[in-house]
């Protein structure tokens, strides 16, 4: 048979090498790793468990702080009012110890915006007629006349407010008397109209008034015991 007419070979097809255990197939598609879901995700930390995460504790230096590191408070300006009472103040008083000399006034003060000056009894009749009548101060017009007693102080204080027209202002002058039996001189005779304010300070408080044209009780009966204004009075059944 001729060459031609042989039967063509079969190809014999190599064989594929048999596959080993160290060798692994293909990764199949569902053995792939799948990408994190979203609510797949790792929770994050609670925040008991993270001790970083716990909201910090605030600083003691931070909550209170020493008062020398406070800011300074501004000074407060001087009350402009209380200056110049102070310079009234000095006028005056200055003027009666000239005129009387300094034994004549006990205190000298300040009160809220007003000259004060508490004068002896027995200088009181002529500093209240001079602060009247002088030309540089002329303090004519009364104002008030109170009085006041202080039991712990053993005395009974007199107030009189009074207001010059010409300096236009005012001053407080003061006279104490004692409060058993005491006694202050009376200036109705220089300012009228303190009449029944002297009435009534003898009338509720006990303090009577030398000199006074009609010292007698206003108020209440002249059987009347005690005076109701005095700190230790007692209501008599």
């Amino acid at each position: 048979m001729s060459e031609e007419n042989k039967a063509p070979e079969e190809t014999v097809k190599p064989e594929e090498p048999a596959k080993t255990e160290t060798q692994s197939e293909a990764p199949k598609a569902e053995a792939k790793p799948e990408a994190p879901k979203a609510d797949a995700a790792p929770e994050a930390p609670k925040a008991e468990a993270t001790p970083e995460a716990k909201p910090a504790a605030p600083k003691p230096a931070a909550a209170a702080k020493p008062a020398a590191e406070k800011a300074p408070e501004p000074e407060k300006e001087p009350d402009p009012r209380l200056i110049e009472a102070q310079q009234r103040l000095e006028t005056i008083k200055g003027k009666i110890a000239t005129k009387f000399g300094d034994a004549a006034i006990e205190e000298a003060d300040v009160k809220k915006i007003t000259p004060t000056l508490v004068i002896k009894p027995e200088y009181w009749v002529d500093t209240v007629e001079y602060v009247k009548t002088d030309p540089s101060l002329l303090f004519f017009y009364p104002e008030a006349m109170a009085g006041t007693d202080y039991k712990d102080k053993g005395y009974i204080e007199v107030f009189t407010l009074l207001h010059s027209f010409e300096l236009d202002y005012d001053i407080a002058l003061k006279v104490r008397g004692a409060r058993d039996n005491g006694s202050v001189p009376s200036i109705t005779p220089i300012f009228s109209g303190f009449n029944w304010e002297e009435r009534e300070i003898y009338d509720l408080l006990g303090l009577r008034f030398e000199g006074h044209p009609d010292l007698r009780r206003i108020m209440l009966e002249e059987e009347w015991q005690g005076h109701p204004l005095r700190k230790d009075y007692v209501v008599m059944d």
